[in-house]
């Protein structure tokens, strides 16, 4: 099942596990497992994550979104620059490419 971006994030949050914001970013990429990071097109420390992305070989995305947009994609009433999915739950967002 194909599911649009806005979808993706949605279910994704709802049905499975995620952390939102730089601090928890760069503390499940030093740490743990992410299975993908969603970045805003506005993120400040854009180079940053993608460097620990990088190195620590999780997958990421810059996404065409802006930081208060995508909060509002995640159900949330403030901006989120950087989203760490840790499980997909029911969605196909590690489908979502850049």
């Amino acid at each position: 099942m194909e599911m649009d971006l806005k979808t993706a994030l949605s279910v994704c949050v709802k049905t499975g596990k995620t952390y939102s914001g730089l601090k928890e970013t760069m503390r499940a990429l030093l740490m743990g497992n992410p299975k993908k990071i969603i970045i805003s097109k506005d993120c400040k420390d854009k180079d940053r994550i993608e460097y620990y992305c990088k190195i620590s070989g999780t997958d990421y995305a810059t996404v065409n979104l802006s930081s208060l947009t995508l909060g509002e994609y995640c159900g949330k009433p403030f901006p989120i620059s950087s989203l760490t999915i840790i499980n997909p739950g029911d969605s196909n967002i590690l489908e979502i490419k850049e």
